[in-house]
């Protein structure tokens, strides 16, 4: 094990190969070839035990570096508040193909799932396991280009006008009627496949031409997971999601906030994205992956939810923050042209993410962030002096306001001062 010394260290961060990843994106923003196109969907730089960065040369993994003297990397405060680990986890994701649809638990339905399993089963790795830790999962996602994803229910009426419209939908305004987004919802959820062949092949059939446009309207997606899902005239359950759940646009450098509970689903686009360090997941469709309907419905949001997109706020230096309610994380920006930048961590540890242009560190620290080295986890406790060289843009991930407790359901969270 190395010496643990007040310093910073430059990272590597593990690339995940899901089938849904792009060919280009990360591999290019790694300096490295993909001759074989192989899918590339995430960069992961953090100390999740399924993927910890490495630390440039050292025989180590940023996890074990932790570990071996926690409160002095995430300084003592950090390290009690969330049991010596690192309380987030940084990635960068390339969505070629759309991603499941997807909510994640609060820290108490994630604790008491955890608990369930580990003590009934099924083994911690096995496919029809939904809880793999004990923390809950809130996220923030940044758009580093053209981002489109789904994010909550669309208002009851909203919903009502698609059942009218949609060729087939109509047997399903008595349940909206009856038993609310909730019932509707739980009605396709738990109907055979058969029933919901027979609802979604009339709006299959009457789709349209397929597109290279219209990626705000939800026939565009529906073609593709038609596509990607549909086999010998079966259809996926989660393309009614398509149609119930709000369609957002994010523009580069705009985000979004995806609290315990929110529906949610990746469709296209780069992003980055910063979480608490979990990989906890309840699925509603759009994959072939474990669904666990009864375990779903205990834990979404059926309130109506309208996206708010969040853009970076000044701080009074050159970091301007996106503002979330999570005590795990928080996510900074800098965008300095020439001259000197100043990165502290007075509170907690941090990783930095450059994305384009360089940093040049103090003569004879060795520790410079450029195209070739990009990322960089710095203890607590630090000040760090940079020269700019260029147009430069570097991302800071650190913990939130760890003093705070919030209280998640998307739009109703509050934050109080209590843990």
């Amino acid at each position: 094990m190395p010496d643990i010394s007040e310093k910073p260290y430059l990272i590597d961060g593990i690339l995940q190969h899901y089938a849904w990843g792009g060919y280009s994106y990360l591999t290019a923003l790694l300096g490295q070839g993909n001759p074989d196109r192989r899918p590339t969907a995430e960069l992961w730089m953090g100390a999740h035990p399924k993927g910890p960065a490495r630390v440039v040369g050292e025989n180590e993994t940023l996890d074990r570096i932790i570990a071996a003297a926690p409160a002095d990397l995430l300084g003592e405060p950090v390290a009690n508040r969330f049991d010596n680990k690192l309380p987030f986890l940084f990635k960068i994701l390339d969505v070629r193909q759309m991603l499941s649809i997807q909510v994640h638990p609060d820290k108490k339905g994630a604790e008491e799932g955890f608990a369930r399993e580990e003590l009934n089963g099924p083994d911690r790795n096995a496919p029809n396991r939904n809880y793999h830790d004990s923390n809950h999962k809130p996220e923030l996602g940044v758009a580093l280009t053209d981002f489109y994803l789904l994010h909550g229910f669309k208002s009851m009426s909203a919903i009502m006008d698609m059942l009218r419209y949609i060729p087939g939908w109509e047997v399903l305004v008595p349940v909206l009627e009856e038993s609310g987004v909730r019932g509707l919802y739980q009605h396709v959820m738990e109907a055979s496949q058969e029933t919901i062949d027979g609802l979604l092949q009339p709006l299959v059939n009457n789709l349209g031409p397929k597109l290279d446009s219209g990626r705000d309207y939800p026939s565009f997606w529906t073609h593709r997971a038609v596509e990607q899902y549909s086999q010998d005239g079966h259809h996926d359950r989660g393309i009614f999601s398509i149609y119930w759940l709000n369609i957002v646009h994010l523009r580069p450098g705009q985000g979004i906030f995806q609290d315990a509970g929110v529906p949610h689903a990746y469709l296209q686009g780069t992003c980055i994205e910063l979480m608490a360090n979990s990989d906890n997941c309840l699925r509603g469709g759009l994959t072939p992956k474990h669904i666990d309907v009864p375990e779903l419905l205990k834990h979404i949001n059926f309130d109506t939810i309208t996206p708010e997109i969040i853009g970076p706020t000044e701080q009074g230096d050159e970091w301007r923050v996106f503002e979330t309610p999570a005590p795990d994380f928080a996510l900074s920006v800098a965008e300095p042209n020439e001259g000197q930048l100043q990165i502290n961590t007075p509170d907690g540890p941090a990783i930095l993410f450059l994305l384009e242009g360089a940093l040049t560190g103090n003569p004879g620290e060795n520790f410079d962030l450029n195209p070739t080295q990009r990322m960089a986890f710095l203890p607590a406790g630090l000040r760090l002096n940079f020269e700019v060289k260029g147009k430069t843009t570097i991302y800071r991930a650190a913990v939130g306001n760890a003093h705070k407790f919030y209280v998640p359901g998307g739009v109703g969270h509050h934050i109080t001062d209590e843990f």
